[in-house]
């Protein structure tokens, strides 16, 4: 049961290979984002297909994705707690407490996850080419 509603939630929708992620700032986001943006992964030489290792571009694609899944879930968790704990924060605390969990989860997890699914959006687009 876990497993079916795992798939239906990870597979990509049409929406999120079109202009819905770009316009809410989907690429400036991945290019920027300190711990594994773009420019950092390029100065760190980090090759997120590992082509030399798999061989094939397609078996690469298929890897990559399956990563994006598992880091799309690691957010989803964390972003299902940090609002808990935003929702609990501004009850207890007060409403500033809301706001800035909220804001901070933003761009912790649900940017990250948007990352992660317009990613595998198109590796679905690329791998159909193939």
């Amino acid at each position: 049961m876990l497993k079916a509603v795992a798939t239906w939630y990870l597979r990509p929708r049409n929406f999120e290979s079109g202009a819905l992620y770009p316009r809410l700032g989907v690429r400036i986001y991945k290019k920027v984002v300190p711990s594994s943006g773009e420019w950092v992964s390029r100065l760190r030489g980090i090759d997120r297909l590992k082509l030399a290792a798999t061989g094939s571009r397609r078996v690469a694609l298929q890897n990559y994705a399956a990563q994006t899944r598992k880091w799309e879930l690691r957010h989803l968790a964390s972003a299902v707690l940090l609002q808990a704990w935003a929702v609990i924060g501004g009850a207890t605390i007060g409403v500033e407490q809301f706001w800035w969990s909220s804001a901070i989860n933003l761009l912790v997890n649900i940017y990250p996850i948007m990352v992660q699914r317009f990613n595998r959006a198109r590796i679905a687009l690329m791998l159909q080419r193939e």
